[in-house]
Parts: structure tokens; C-alpha cells; sequence
């Protein structure tokens, strides 16, 4: 009497192995695709977050933010040179980096108001405009600046 083997065989495991990379070949383009969105989403929330903190400082003191190259332009605390009217804090913290690796930072032109972020790729360019609903500016190498206020 011959004993059977107990085991799979190599035709088994190469059709499991088979399937297994039809599948990760259809499901990780999606989850990719999945991470930018959350990304995108991401970062309108937190422009949609610093506008309006921008507009309630403004309503307050009368004039926009000082320009930042990356921290706080002066929502979290009135230290340094007061303002008058502050009635802070306007934000619970500034955004450090954006879902990029990149940062936020705020510029002042006479009466308008830009924000700036960097390390955005340009696949994502596209997908902001559409869910902010308009366009933005693009100063090439991932910069991009968003108008809050003209």
C-alpha cells in the first residue's frame, strides 16, 4: 500500500500565487489612487480652516496676517508685536506640513491674500482646483498659491 503525501502540489501553489498577484495587480493602483484623494482632501480642509481664521483675524484687527515663510502668521497667540483688536487664538495649531512633506505659509500684497504650499505634485494641482472650485496658481517645482482673500 503506498502512503499519501499530504501537501499541495506545485500546479496548486502556482495558481494561488497566480491569483494573488491578478489581485494585488487590480487593488493597488485603487488604494494609491485612494491615499492622493484622502491627500487632496486633506489639504482643503486645512486652507478651507485657514481662511477662515484668516478672515475672522481680519474681521478683528482690521488687516490680514503678517507674512510667515512656514509658521504661525499670528493665530495662535498676539506675542511679539501686539495687534490691536486681536481676539485669538484663531487656529488650535499651524498646519507644520501639508500631506506632501511640505509647508504652509501666508503672504500679504497690499489687500490680497495668498497662501503658499510647496512639495505639491502636479497630479494633485488638478484635483484641488476641482475641489475648491477654482484655479490656482502654480509657481512650478510644487508651489503652488491659493488666494484667500483679494
Amino acid at each position: 500500500m503506498f502512503k499519501e503525501e499530504e501537501g499541495f502540489t506545485l500546479v496548486e501553489l502556482i495558481t494561488v500565487v497566480a491569483i494573488i498577484a491578478i489581485l494585488g495587480a487590480v487593488v493597488t493602483p485603487n488604494i494609491l489612487k485612494a491615499i492622493e484623494n484622502s491627500r487632496v482632501v486633506a489639504v482643503v480642509s486645512d486652507i478651507k480652516t485657514i481662511k477662515n481664521a484668516a478672515l475672522a483675524y481680519y474681521a478683528d484687527t482690521g488687516r490680514w496676517p503678517e507674512n510667515s515663510s512656514g509658521d504661525d502668521p499670528g493665530f495662535l497667540n498676539n506675542q511679539g508685536s501686539p495687534v490691536e483688536g486681536w481676539n485669538g487664538p484663531y487656529l488650535e495649531s499651524w498646519p507644520q506640513k501639508n500631506p506632501w512633506g511640505g509647508v504652509y505659509s501666508l503672504s500679504c500684497t497690499g489687500d490680497k491674500l495668498f497662501l503658499h504650499l510647496t512639495k505639491v505634485p502636479a497630479g494633485a494641482l488638478e484635483k484641488l482646483e476641482e475641489k475648491l472650485g477654482e484655479k490656482i496658481g502654480s509657481r512650478g517645482n510644487g508651489q503652488i498659491s491659493i488666494s484667500l482673500a483679494n
